[in-house]
């Protein structure tokens, strides 16, 4: 696991990677090194048109500069087995260009794209003609490597995703999964589009310490999604009871052993 061995800072609160031979390490030697990375003008793109909206406020024309989108799919994943969360972790060009538009302004050298890698849930684009369960399905597989019956895919509500420039629908989901739904070989994203993902399982009983903490970059809506599930787990009302170890997780004792999601 050279993840965890290289970088065990990036595997705070007892969070394990499930795919051992495509952690942080070997997304960092995909990725090559910090000084390709360059920004250039956006001539066209397949999934966002930047636009001027113009419209009248108190008699007078206002301009407010938006970025059309597609809506989108996230689901909080919680592993039966594992008594854990299933989260995914990736590099974020975006969050990478902020973070070197930081540095240039405080004349520091570029920072090192492992500070790039953002916490999230298993989401995905509602640009397909499916449905958004059956979205979901598809991405769970894709990313995290279960296969999880449409039926065990439910809505539990619906936030904007960046309000202030592409105002689109995020569309929230919970799931349970379970080692005998991981499937050999699935997960991780599709290196062919650029993708290098890491799955992980947050243990449940340290997840609201993992999502207060600032200095980890995650999603807001991992820090939602999670809280809402936790606290609505220990209170009963979702899904089957927890069946938690002595310790309080299944995580934090010993080596992590369960069926493969991806070969090493």
């Amino acid at each position: 696991m050279a993840g965890p061995i290289k970088y065990p800072n990036m595997y705070p609160y007892g969070v394990k990677t499930l795919t051992p031979g495509q952690t942080v390490v070997e997304a960092l030697d995909m990725l090559g090194p910090e000084s390709s990375f360059r920004l250039e003008p956006l001539e066209s793109s397949m999934y966002i048109t930047p636009k001027a909206a113009m419209y009248n406020f108190r008699g007078k024309e206002r301009r407010w500069d938006v970025v059309e989108s597609h809506a989108s799919v996230g689901v909080v994943l919680y592993h039966k087995d594992l008594d854990a969360w299933i989260i995914v972790r990736q590099f974020r060009p975006a969050v990478y260009a902020t973070l070197m538009r930081e540095a240039e302004a405080a004349g520091k050298p570029k920072p090192p794209y492992s500070e790039a890698f953002t916490y999230e849930l298993c989401a995905g684009l509602i640009d397909k003609d499916k449905s958004n369960p059956e979205i979901c399905k598809e991405e769970i597989m894709e990313e995290c490597g279960f296969d999880v019956p449409l039926e065990g895919i439910h809505e539990i509500g619906v936030g904007i995703a960046s309000a202030g420039t592409q105002g689109c629908p995020h569309i929230m989901y919970y799931a349970e999964v379970d080692s005998s739904m991981a499937v050999a070989g699935a997960g991780g994203g599709l290196l062919g589009h650029g993708e290098c993902i890491e799955v992980l399982a947050l243990p449940f009983e340290s997840c609201q310490q993992f999502v207060l903490d600032g200095k980890l970059p995650k999603s807001p809506g991992l820090m939602f999604g999670i809280t809402w599930a936790y606290f609505n787990k220990l209170n009963g009302s979702l899904g089957a009871p927890r069946v938690a170890t002595t310790s309080g997780t299944g995580l934090q004792n010993g080596e992590l052993v369960l069926q493969s999601v991806l070969p090493a």
